[in-house]
């Protein structure tokens, strides 16, 4: 076999091994960007849910607040306006505290739902490398 055979063979097998590299960063760009397009609409979808719960929780203060401004306006003395005050005060803290509750339940829920696609792609792009 001449240098010249070898060398033609070195650069076939050269020429085979790049072109194999690059269907495999080929394979895993389109896989990224599929897993990018899923976080994408997962979020998107999340953000919404997140969007129409803070109206819920807007919804809920504001009747809160007209609640309580109708009770005042009616208080016959000013223990009654203590006591309607005072009463509204433990209810709001008390619904505060439940819609803090339910809006990091629900960030949560977004982030993991969002992140669950690229770090889907991460680990098959990782198990077929090893």
């Amino acid at each position: 076999m001449s240098v010249s055979d070898q060398s033609g063979k070195i650069a076939d097998k050269s020429a085979e091994i790049g072109n194999e590299t690059l269907q495999n960063v080929k394979a895993t760009a389109e896989q990224s960007a599929r897993a990018a397009e899923q976080s994408y609409s997962a979020t998107v979808e999340h953000m919404r849910d997140f969007s129409i719960k803070m109206i819920d929780l807007a919804q809920a203060n504001t009747e809160a607040i007209f609640a309580l401004s109708r009770e005042l306006a009616t208080a016959k003395s000013p223990s009654d306006l203590v006591q309607h005050w005072t009463s509204h005060a433990r209810k709001q803290f008390e619904m505060l505290s439940q819609q803090t509750k339910e809006l990091a339940a629900l960030g949560q829920k977004v982030a993991g739902a969002s992140a669950e696609p690229i770090t889907r792609s991460f680990n098959q792009a990782f198990k077929k490398a090893f």
